[in-house]
């Protein structure tokens, strides 16, 4: 069995993925101990990406698996694709345009066993082409979470120390095949469907602060370009959706319920909202009866949270949603949530 099975999804990526290739040949825990992965997802470069994804796979015929989809799922489908086909003791993920240092899977496989995790989490740093690469804002600490009761779990899901990006962690595969977790496909925000529920069937996690992982901010790309179209805010809520019918029919739902509450609330209906703000894009009046709708019909007692003092922001939304949000308010609110911004 190989150590780790690396997922990779390329989508017309000849540009990127020879950089992406070799930081993954190269790795310090030695190529035969990985499994990669590489989807071509309906390429439409006539046959250059597959080409060069067959050129790596003669390469390393014993440590390389290319597969070819006919029809384009997305960032989700083809990470599914991959997980079908992957056979290591974890699980991880790099996106084509991205590249990872040398000892990311020696440093975090060894890591990982020490402590019998369920997922570590890594660090990152971001490049740009005119810039080079710079650290991101968020400062990430060491930590480890045993979880023994559910007052730890409550505890540790509302630290909220792990993110819900798939490729900055380690997934043992037993525990995805336990969970039967899945992406989103053919949709932006694919990855609260596969990590989030996660959270609840791990109990080792790990976080380690060492940058391993570089993800290239391409502001001419395809997912720069899709995050300015209001049809991504659509997209944000049919994940976070599906992340909740998810979880209403897990063994955890009845347990954990205000903390799952606490999430889909703020996800599929605040952060929507904050998002369409942050972006300068408007939401008529009749899109926001609909997400109303939604969330009152899922939750009708969104008006009342065992968190409320931590959430004053949100829990003023789901008030004025509750009573019926009228036009007037739903001006004033929005306006608020620029001042967050």
């Amino acid at each position: 069995m190989k150590k780790i099975s690396v997922i990779i999804p390329c989508y017309c990526a000849v540009k990127w993925l020879p950089q992406c290739f070799l930081s993954l040949v190269n790795q310090t825990i030695g190529i035969e101990n990985l499994e990669l992965i590489f989807v071509d997802d309906a390429s439409t470069d006539e046959g250059k990406t597959w080409e060069m994804l067959l050129m790596f796979e003669r390469a390393y015929p014993d440590s390389v698996i290319v597969i070819r989809q006919e029809e384009n799922r997305r960032q989700g489908g083809a990470r599914n694709e991959g997980l079908l086909y992957a056979s290591g003791e974890y699980v991880a993920f790099v996106d084509a345009d991205d590249w990872v240092k040398p000892e990311l899977y020696e440093k975090t496989y060894r890591r990982a066993k020490e402590l019998d995790a369920d997922i570590l989490q890594y660090d990152h740093c971001l490049y740009r082409d005119k810039v080079g690469e710079f650290d991101h804002k968020n400062k990430m600490e060491e930590a480890f979470f045993e979880i023994k009761s559910e007052g730890e779990r409550k505890k540790f899901l509302i630290s909220e120390k792990f993110t819900y990006g798939s490729w900055n962690k380690l997934y043992k595969r037993q525990l995805v095949e336990r969970a039967k977790v899945r992406f989103a496909e053919h949709v932006d925000y694919e990855e609260p469907l596969f990590v989030y529920p996660l959270l609840y069937y791990g109990k080792r996690f790990v976080v380690m602060p060492d940058k391993l992982y570089v993800y290239r901010q391409n502001d001419t790309g395809i997912m720069w370009n899709d995050l300015q179209r209001a049809d991504t805010l659509i997209d944000h809520v049919k994940v976070q959706y599906k992340v909740w019918q998810f979880m209403k029919h897990t063994e955890y739902f009845k347990t954990y319920y205000e903390e799952i509450k606490l999430y889909f609330l703020h996800t599929c209906f605040y952060e929507t909202l904050y998002f369409a703000k942050l972006r300068d894009i408007e939401v008529p009046m009749e899109q926001y009866r609909m997400l109303e709708r939604m969330v009152l019909k899922e939750v009708p007692d969104l008006d009342e949270s065992v968190y409320e003092t931590l959430i004053p922001r949100q829990i003023k939304l789901y008030r004025l949603a509750k009573k019926g949000m009228k036009e007037s308010d739903f001006g004033d609110y929005m306006e608020q949530i620029g001042d967050f911004v």
